[in-house]
C-alpha cells in the first residue's frame, strides 16, 4: 500500500513539473523582426541589434517576459504576428488603420516621420515634383504607400530594404526614395556620399509601434504598462542618444 501511495505521489509530481514546463515554454514571446533596418533593428557579428532591439530587452525585463528572436522579411511580419498569439512584431512599424484590422498596435514610442532621399542638385524640394518620377521604397512600409500616393503605383520601385533602394538612387536607378527620416540618416551616414541628401517634403508623421495578436490583450497591456514606466524614466532620451545623436 505505501509503495502504492508513493507510487501515486511519483506520477503526480511528475504530472505537476510537466504542466509546468509547458506552461513556461508557452510563455516565451517570439520575436519577429526584420534586421536589416539600422538603426532601429541590424545584424552585428552574430546577434540582432539596433533601437527596437534595446527597447524590447528593457520592456521584457519590466514585464518579465522571455523571448526569442526570429528574422524574416519585413513583408512577412504581420502576418507571422497574427498567426501566433505568441508573436510580437519588433521592426520599426508604423502604426495604420489598415495595420490595426489585422492585429493590436502597443502606443507608439517614436515618431520616424517620412523624408525624401534626392541627389544633390535634382531639384526636388516639393512632393509635387516627383510627380511621375521613379521613387524607390521597401515594399510594405508607409513610405511605400506614401510613394504611391504621390507618383502613382507604375512608378514605385519597391525593394526588399531601403539600403537597395538608396543604392539604386545612387546609381540614378531612381529619381528620389521616401523613408523614415532616422533610419535615412543613418543610411546616409554610413554610405558617406556628398552626392545624397535628405528633403523634409512635410510627408505624413510617421509613429512606430509594437504589433501584438488580437487574442492577446494581457501582453498588450505588459507591453503598454512597460513603455509608460520606461518613458517616466527617462529611458527613451538615453536611447536616443545612443542611436541618433545628443540632440
Amino acid at each position: 500500500m505505501k509503495k502504492l501511495f508513493a507510487l501515486m505521489l511519483v506520477l503526480a509530481l511528475a504530472l505537476s513539473l510537466s504542466s509546468c514546463s509547458k506552461k513556461e515554454e508557452a510563455t516565451v514571446i517570439t520575436v519577429a523582426t526584420n534586421p536589416e533596418y539600422p538603426p532601429f533593428e541590424y545584424v552585428e557579428g552574430d546577434k540582432t541589434v539596433g533601437y527596437d532591439i534595446d527597447m524590447w530587452d528593457a520592456i521584457a525585463k519590466k514585464a518579465g517576459i522571455e523571448y526569442t528572436i526570429e528574422a524574416m522579411d519585413f513583408d512577412a511580419v504581420i502576418s507571422a504576428v497574427a498567426a501566433n498569439p505568441n508573436t510580437i512584431g519588433l521592426s520599426g512599424i508604423s502604426i495604420t488603420d489598415e495595420r490595426k484590422l489585422t492585429v493590436d498596435f502597443s502606443n507608439g514610442y517614436i515618431n520616424a516621420g517620412l523624408v525624401v532621399i534626392v541627389k544633390d542638385g535634382s531639384g526636388y524640394t516639393t512632393a509635387d515634383q516627383l510627380k511621375g518620377k521613379k521613387i524607390g521604397v521597401q515594399l510594405g512600409t508607409t513610405s511605400d504607400f506614401s510613394a504611391e500616393e504621390i507618383t502613382g503605383k507604375e512608378n514605385v520601385a519597391q525593394y526588399k530594404t531601403f539600403l537597395n533602394a538608396v543604392m539604386d538612387l545612387q546609381g540614378n536607378k531612381v529619381d528620389a526614395v521616401i523613408i523614415d527620416k532616422p533610419v535615412g540618416q543613418a543610411i546616409l551616414a554610413s554610405l558617406k556620399d556628398d552626392t545624397l541628401k535628405i528633403v523634409d517634403m512635410g510627408l505624413q508623421a510617421d509613429w512606430y509601434g509594437i504589433e501584438v495578436n488580437k487574442k492577446n490583450p494581457e501582453l498588450l497591456k505588459k507591453i503598454n504598462d512597460a513603455l509608460a514606466a520606461l518613458e517616466k524614466e527617462g529611458f527613451f532620451d538615453e536611447l536616443a542618444v545612443k542611436y541618433f545623436s545628443a540632440e
